[in-house]
């Protein structure tokens, strides 16, 4: 599973490679809860990827299965 990470006032997303679903929202709610500054995540080629929690913008989940290949339906 993929998250997408808008940052504000920047002209691209953050793509990360994550566990799944409940891995992101409980990483995000706890972060806000403790106040942290960044959150930090590794990215698919093993780099350190901090996001600052007060520029987040929006995070869209997508998950791998939903990419179709191919002409087929």
């Amino acid at each position: 599973m993929k998250a997408r990470i808008g940052i504000a006032d920047a002209g691209r997303e953050i793509e990360v490679e994550v566990a799944g679903r409940d891995e992101v929202v409980e990483r995000l709610e706890s972060a806000y809860r403790d106040g942290l500054p960044i959150l930090w995540f590794k990215n698919a080629n093993g780099h350190d990827i901090g996001v600052p929690l007060g520029r987040i913008a929006f995070v869209e989940l997508v998950d791998d299965r939903d990419q179709a290949v191919g002409f087929g339906r």
